[in-house]
């Protein structure tokens, strides 16, 4: 199974510190000659798929299934008592959010200067919410400086990682769920916030369409004013809103992960 597209993104490795350089060069090696010595590969986006053919690998042996979503946990339904005590633990009422772990290429510093532009033309209590682990304490002390330096500190929320089962309620209660990222796989994070029913803005780099289709609002993520201004049009219009979340529940329908187990039987089966 192909998970990592990282390594196949030369502005990435670039951005990476020497010794993640290494890593992420090691790992495209090692991918390439897995795909080539595989009796099948299971790829999870038709993005991936596209990536390889481009190294010139042949691809007779691929096979797409995309993931699933745990939907005892993601769904429109969750319980307002929990939902509320999650509000009230991170002090939350009205808030645009953002889920992934915290990598360069992730773009959660293009998505605060985008705030930063229309933090100031919103309702003032509308607050962006950052949720996720940090792994790059260089790239976070930027951003850091960046919001003091501007004195919107108040309305930027780092929550860090918060425990898997919080997640569906904040994707509940958000009033929009921006998804900047440059580099995806098969983002589980966007399938689940589909599933909950989020109004979603993504980045317009394959696969975020592929996976959300007709879902989301698309945006440049390395534009930070055309982010900003596709925030600021959405947020302020309540039946795109409505919309978005009708969209995103019927089209989170096409991602199972009975279907995906399934799948994955046959492929094994047919490499015996």
């Amino acid at each position: 199974m192909i998970q990592n597209l990282a390594p196949f993104d030369d502005a990435i490795i670039d951005a990476e510190r020497k010794i993640q350089k290494y890593r992420l060069k090691l790992l495209k090696l090692l991918t390439i000659a897995s795909i080539k010595r595989a009796k099948k590969v299971i790829f999870i986006s038709k993005k991936a798929i596209h990536d390889m053919k481009n190294l010139g690998l042949s691809l007779k042996h691929a096979n797409l299934i995309y993931h699933g979503k745990n939907e005892e946990l993601f769904h429109e339904n969750v319980d307002l008592d929990k939902k509320q005590q999650i509000g009230n633990k991170y002090n939350l009422s009205k808030f645009i959010l953002y889920v992934s772990n915290i990598h360069r290429y992730k773009n959660f510093f293009e998505l605060i200067k985008a705030f930063s532009l229309i933090c100031n033309k919103i309702d003032n209590e509308i607050k962006l919410v950052l949720v996720g682990r940090c792994f790059d304490d260089g790239y976070y002390d930027e951003m850091m400086r960046f919001i003091r330096e501007r004195k919107f500190e108040e309305r930027v929320l780092f929550l860090g990682e918060v425990s898997y089962e919080e997640l569906p309620f904040l994707y509940a209660s958000c009033l929009l769920f921006v998804y900047p990222s440059t580099c995806e796989n098969c983002p589980n994070i966007l399938i689940e916030a589909m599933a909950c029913g989020a109004p979603i803005l993504s980045s317009n780099i394959e696969p975020m369409p592929e996976m959300c289709g007709n879902a989301a609002v698309y945006f440049d993520p390395m534009n930070p004013i055309t982010m900003a201004d596709t925030i600021c049009r959405t947020i302020t219009d309540k039946n795109l809103i409505l919309t978005l979340k009708k969209i995103s529940l019927k089209r989170a329908e096409n991602f199972s992960w009975e279907n995906a187990v399934k799948n994955t039987l046959r492929v094994f089966e047919s490499a015996v």
